[in-house]
């Protein structure tokens, strides 16, 4: 993972990032779904959680021109998105079956 221009730490391997939309609630939400999707996935695997509004997740978010939100990315080591979700999230288990067919593994 690169987005050299992000303070987020980089990790080889597809990552997931889920942005909120600022709302408290919905960051609770996203939450628990984040560590649902890093449960079903390799122990390597990182979910990063951002907010479109500030820091690393504005940085982000105008890097690859996202207008709706919640959203979840799946973003390879070149920084390209192999997988996107937005407004209506999918479940956690399509998540790590959208890794899997990345990785080449099954969790």
């Amino acid at each position: 993972m690169g987005l050299e221009f992000t303070n987020i730490p980089d990790r080889s391997g597809p990552a997931v990032y889920i942005f909120g939309d600022g709302t408290t609630q919905t960051e609770l939400r996203l939450t628990a779904y984040g560590k649902e999707i890093d449960a079903l996935t390799p122990d390597e695997t990182q979910v990063v959680f951002l907010d479109p509004q500030r820091g690393d997740g504005l940085e982000v978010k105008e890097f690859y021109a996202l207008l709706s939100f919640p959203c979840v990315l799946i973003v390879m080591d070149d920084d390209t998105i192999n997988q996107q979700w937005s407004g209506s999230l999918p479940q956690a288990d399509q998540v790590s079956y959208a890794l899997s067919q990345v990785t080449g593994s099954m969790h």
